[in-house]
């Protein structure tokens, strides 16, 4: 690694970089900021809260491991990575109870078990940094449970589960550090005040309403329309009334906001991937070695599934997909591709190895998600399909599944001119 890539953590906005050994930076900031310390790639990733006057040691270990000296470093990362298995070790219990009020106690116990190792070493940094500590801890749980509710269990707003918003703060500085839990928590006041979501732009102004800060509600109305682009799945009341139309009027009325910038990048792919646009013609490698354009498959109909090895529904969905290329073998009309995402080439080619699949073709985009690839696809989960017509433009540029209803969209494309 010859480069440290210094990131804000939910915009990342570059704030510097360094370049070799010994090499010291002096940072300006306003207010406390946690940041990304990474390599271009994101492979390597290490959190860390950048505050005035705190001098901070990065080192990098024989496997690349970023770390740095501080304390207050190690504990907002020891919150990052201690949510997640705590997940996974009571994923049997957290998915399967019908009894929610335990499963709020069990993580007011893991946030106070947290809360208590900040308070250890309290002393060893300043309030402000802090505050953004017990914040980080608060925070990751919450959106966990936002989740947990909204999506997995599917409750209904009014539910008393939901009652935890009440321990949500108000709105502060520190919010800029992991802003959606306040982005969940409007949606759950403003669900429990209407029966539906309206519409993008009163949401936008309900946003508004709950924020007493400009600023803040700035920040938060940006991420949440880069959310809506990037995460729609995590915003199902709202997916549905988003499109280009209101994409563009969203785009409008927030030209003045002074978080513009999270827009920019989201609101172009979702453009670029929409139905009636050219379809991005990318690079990619086949089995042999060899370099793939999807040019060279110009005035054919193209159902891609974008999947990866480690994705098990890309998995589960994959005899279908199979399904279709065999059907449509004998179609020069026709080309099904198979692009994997992986970041392991070795581990594609041993599963497509195994798989010993005679039909379409196997591509391969090294992290692809985070390519021109991805961005142009607006891709940010997998398993993603999309249909491409033989004049070059997208069809439909996600496709839920493999169905019935995928390949009637292909016959009829073959019968478009």
């Amino acid at each position: 690694m010859d480069t440290i890539y210094v990131s804000e953590l939910i915009t990342k906005k570059p704030i510097t970089q360094i370049y070799k050994e010994n090499e010291i930076r002096t940072v300006q900031i306003n207010s406390p900021t946690v940041a990304n310390l990474h390599d271009k790639r994101y492979n390597n990733q290490y959190l860390t809260i950048l505050a005035r006057n705190k001098d901070l040691n990065i080192s990098i270990l024989s496997d690349s491991t970023i770390i740095t000296n501080n304390k207050s470093d190690s504990l907002v990362n020891y919150l990052w990575k201690s949510t997640v298995p705590f997940i996974s070790k009571n994923s049997s219990f957290i998915f399967k109870t019908k009894n929610t009020d335990s499963i709020l106690i069990l993580f007011e116990k893991f946030r106070t078990k947290r809360e208590n190792k900040i308070k250890k070493f309290k002393e060893k940094f300043s309030s402000e940094i802090a505050d953004i500590l017990y914040f980080q801890n608060d925070a990751r749980i919450y959106s966990f449970l936002f989740f947990l509710g909204r999506i997995s269990k599917g409750l209904n707003p009014n539910d008393s589960y939901f009652d935890f918003i009440k321990n949500i703060p108000e709105v502060n500085e520190t919010l800029k550090s992991l802003p959606d839990i306040y982005l969940y928590k409007y949606e759950i006041e403003y669900l429990r005040k209407n029966k539906s979501i309206e519409s993008i732009t009163d949401f936008l102004r309900f946003i508004e309403k709950k924020t007493n800060n400009k600023d803040l509600a700035d920040y938060l109305k940006a991420n949440y329309i880069k959310a809506l682009i990037e995460s729609p799945s995590y915003w199902q009341k709202h997916e549905k009334l988003f499109n280009t139309e209101v994409l563009s009027k969203a785009l409008s009325s927030e030209k003045n906001n002074t978080y513009h910038y999270i827009i920019e990048q989201p609101s172009s792919s979702f453009y670029a991937s929409q139905n009636g646009e050219m379809a991005y013609l990318f690079d990619a490698q086949d089995k042999f070695g060899g370099n793939f354009n999807l040019q060279s498959l110009k005035g054919k109909v193209l159902f891609i599934d974008v999947w990866a090895t480690w994705c098990g529904p890309c998995i589960n969905h994959r005899p279908r997909v199979k399904e279709f290329a065999e059907k449509f073998k004998n179609n020069n009309d026709v080309e099904v591709l198979f692009v994997s995402v992986d970041s392991s080439k070795d581990k594609w080619l041993s599963f497509i190895e195994k798989e010993n699949n005679e039909f379409g073709k196997n591509l391969f985009i090294r992290k692809g998600m985070h390519t021109e690839f991805g961005k142009n696809y607006n891709i940010k989960s997998i398993p993603r399909y999309i249909l491409i017509g033989k004049d070059g433009k997208i069809i439909n540029s996600n496709i839920n599944e493999p169905s019935i209803a995928a390949e009637k969209e292909i016959e009829k494309a073959l019968k478009d001119k």
